[in-house]
């Protein structure tokens, strides 16, 4: 005989909703099961919880009236799908149409809006020429560039900062590259070629 009760059962009984003989034989069930006699309580410490904070019921105004309409809505049959006639409307072609001509509109004039742009010698888009500007964070600093072609580098001249002591240690803020087993290849040797009859 299976005294285990099933989950609904037992559902009812966390609840404290049943009663007669199935309370009595759920309830020797559970005694050899304290981690249900502890589900339980859970629930009725929750219950109690929520009962504090929540009215237990709350009256709808006009009672009488509110359960004649929910009584009425239950006994009247719903009518199948009623269709409405829709009647002919510009709206229904003309939106459509308006919205395609637009379209159509909108490409033809980007397709007539384009300039050619000018191209250099090598056959690249010629850039819009601006003049450089070096921002400087600090008041009273002036700064000035020039770039040398036989360096081929940029220089940079501050006027107005402070020089830097030729004993300033930069090893701590400069990057160098440091050889990682990743980076190496396969570890072959070559070995010096060397020219014939040397």
């Amino acid at each position: 005989m299976n005294t285990n009760p099933d989950e609904a059962t037992l559902a009812l009984w966390l609840d404290d909703e049943l009663a007669g003989a199935d309370q009595a034989s759920v309830e020797a069930w559970a005694l050899t099961r304290p981690e249900q006699l502890a589900a339980r309580e859970g629930v009725r410490r929750w219950r109690a919880t929520i009962a504090s904070a929540i009215p237990a019921s709350e009256e709808p105004s006009y009672p009488d009236f509110f359960n004649s309409r929910v009584l009425q809505a239950i006994r009247e049959p719903v009518p199948a799908a009623t269709r409405q006639a829709r009647s002919f409307s510009w709206k229904s072609w003309l939106m459509p149409m308006a919205a395609c001509a637009g379209m159509a509109l909108t490409f033809w004039a980007g397709t007539k809006a384009t300039t050619t742009p000018e191209y250099d010698v090598a056959g690249a888009p010629k850039a819009i020429p601006v003049e450089p500007v070096v921002y400087t964070p600090e008041n009273g600093v002036d700064a000035e560039w020039f770039a040398s072609k036989e360096a081929s580098a940029t220089v940079i001249v501050l006027n107005g900062v402070a020089a830097i002591p030729d004993a300033t240690d930069f090893s701590e803020t400069v990057y160098l590259p440091a050889n990682r087993e990743i980076d190496s290849t396969a570890g072959i040797e070559l070995e010096p070629v060397t020219e014939p009859g040397q």
